[in-house]
């Protein structure tokens, strides 16, 4: 499984998380669903705005009008930011939960950023902080590419008391994400590319994972 996550800053913030993944000639399909219907083309021009001329990205405007197969001719899967309530719940209408999990597994590479990364987790409520839940999502359920974790994007060190309620309350890890940084998950490690500190807050207290810091993927601890 590779998962690159960055807490939502700008392609400059996030560049060594992007240096994990960012290879010549590689292939990306976007999801822009976090993002208002109007704002895809946009998000799409962000993307080959900030990635390398050689890079193909293609914008994939409704789930509904693709199958599960199709990621296969892609080498990365790019979710960005926006309402995370939003992404998740097109993600499910459309039947794609399941499918993308499994896609992942299989060994496809997934890039998210703020919403794109919170929906890898146990549970997308964490996003409250920011996002209204227009569409009445119920059931907040992430895809559990990170069962037990929980990511909180735009993360500042304000934000620790936040994140300590959170972890005592649902018992969940909880990662916080900077702006200037993100984890790279692979090969069974969570790992922190830099420069930004990354939060770990368990039940049973708080840590940083400092750039170039690792922790094992299936127990978080310092």
């Amino acid at each position: 499984m590779r998962l690159y996550l960055g807490g939502g800053g700008s392609a400059d913030d996030e560049a060594l998380l992007w240096q994990e993944w960012v290879r010549p000639g590689i292939r990306c399909v976007y999801w822009p669903f976090a993002l208002e219907p109007s704002a895809y083309d946009e998000g799409l021009r962000w993307y080959q705005r900030s990635l390398p001329d050689d890079v193909d990205v293609v914008l994939w405007r409704d789930l509904a009008e693709h199958a599960p197969g199709e990621l296969d001719a892609a080498d990365v899967l790019l979710v960005g930011g926006g309402n995370t309530y939003a992404l998740l719940d097109h993600i499910r209408r459309t039947g794609w939960a399941d499918p993308v999990a499994q896609w992942v597994r299989d060994g496809g590479a997934y890039f998210g950023s703020s919403a794109g990364a919170v929906i890898t987790g146990a549970d997308i409520d964490v996003a409250r902080f920011a996002d209204p839940n227009d569409v009445g999502l119920t059931d907040t359920t992430g895809l559990r590419l990170l069962p037990g974790l929980v990511l909180r994007p735009h993360y500042s060190p304000a934000d620790l008391p936040e994140l300590q309620e959170r972890a005592g309350t649902t018992g969940l890890t909880v990662l916080g994400l900077p702006e200037d940084g993100g984890v790279a998950v692979v090969d069974g490690e969570i790992r922190n590319p830099g420069p930004g500190d990354v939060a770990v807050v368990t039940t049973d207290g708080a840590w940083i994972l400092r750039a170039g810091g690792a922790t094992p993927l299936d127990g978080p601890h310092g």
